[in-house]
């Protein structure tokens, strides 16, 4: 279904004016993130209707203050005798609540937990969005690509996930040592994805060959290691690495 609307609305596009051959896949992006936009509103506001709260809307109007379902969702916080926010005072990762100094810092962490945000330059284009997106997905967050508050002092506070008995077995914080020796190896999303595959080949699921370490791959990471009597961190090792990438 996306496929075919994409494929619509690129065929208008390209019936209403001529394009250059360069500027095609700029503009499948464009209306691929549009559309991505769209339904992480709509899925978000389906969120809140379930929940069916005064907090679940207020929310929902936080991530997305002009959203499509934004005026539906004001009704429901007046009418659950709550105060409707100005977008003013919505407090994200795209607001100015944060300098250039915090979203390099939160560019830098999404790296070192294997969220890849093509750059460290404190501007949260589609690289960063996308990041954003994936660690919300694997902390069951509502996949907007943009952070609230919470979520932002999340990431620079440095919490992460445990690895099931992982980290807290061995003593060690799941962002401390073993992240930062893992960090030092500086691995490309092409050798995670190598990772990924090495561990799917011993039976350990990763939810997915992406090249993107997100908590099913740290869960697979860790139960590798436990196996293999090692500290079980979730994080890997150069040498660790290395046995798992080999055939």
């Amino acid at each position: 279904m996306v496929r075919t609307m994409i494929s619509t609305a690129l065929a208008a596009v390209l019936l209403a004016a001529p394009v250059q051959a360069q500027d095609v896949g700029e503009i499948v992006g464009g209306i691929a993130r549009q559309y991505l936009q769209q339904e992480q509103d709509r899925a978000a506001f389906a969120q809140a209707q379930q929940t069916n709260s005064l907090s679940a809307y207020q929310s929902y109007l936080r991530q997305f203050p002009n959203g499509a379902y934004a005026e539906q969702a004001r009704e429901r916080v007046r009418r659950l005798g709550g105060t409707v926010a100005t977008t003013g005072s919505q407090s994200s990762a795209g607001s100015a609540s944060l300098s250039a100094d915090q979203r390099v810092a939160i560019q830098r962490r999404l790296n070192a937990l294997g969220y890849n945000t093509n750059g460290l330059d404190g501007s949260f284009g589609p690289g960063t969005r996308r990041a954003i997106s994936l660690w919300q997905r694997d902390r069951n967050y509502p996949q907007t690509g943009t952070l609230t508050s919470a979520q932002a002092t999340e990431i620079l506070q440095g919490r992460a996930p445990a690895a099931s008995g992982s980290a807290s077995n061995t003593g060690a914080a799941a962002d401390g040592a073993p992240a930062r020796a893992e960090g030092v190896l500086n691995l490309s999303r092409q050798q995670r994805a190598a990772v990924q595959a090495g561990l799917t080949r011993r039976g350990f699921d990763t939810r997915g060959v992406d090249g993107v370490f997100g908590r099913g791959t740290r869960n697979a990471i860790a139960a590798w290691q436990r196996a293999n009597d090692l500290n079980a961190t979730g994080y890997l090792t150069a040498n660790q690495f290395e046995r798992l990438t080999s055939r």
